[in-house]
């Protein structure tokens, strides 16, 4: 990861200063979350797809079935 500085008001400085290791974690992930999603040329359904298609073959790779996966899911 590589460090960036962003200017934010005052209030948002202070509470994520007092922010708990947890809280900014989150704040860190979210905001990474939406500036890859802000600068990202692809659209958030095609992340998405991209990320499942490379589950699915992950899965396939590991001899994870079509058949073990539809009992998963019917299973209550």
């Amino acid at each position: 990861m590589k460090i960036i500085a962003i200017n934010v008001s005052p209030h948002l400085a202070d509470a994520f200063d007092k922010a708990d290791g947890e809280s900014k974690r989150k704040v860190e992930f979210f905001i990474n979350a939406w500036l890859t999603t802000f600068f990202s040329k692809q659209t958030s359904n095609d992340r998405l797809f991209d990320v499942m298609k490379r589950a699915t073959e992950e899965a396939s790779a590991n001899g994870f079935s079509e058949m073990e996966f539809q009992t998963i899911i019917k299973e209550d």
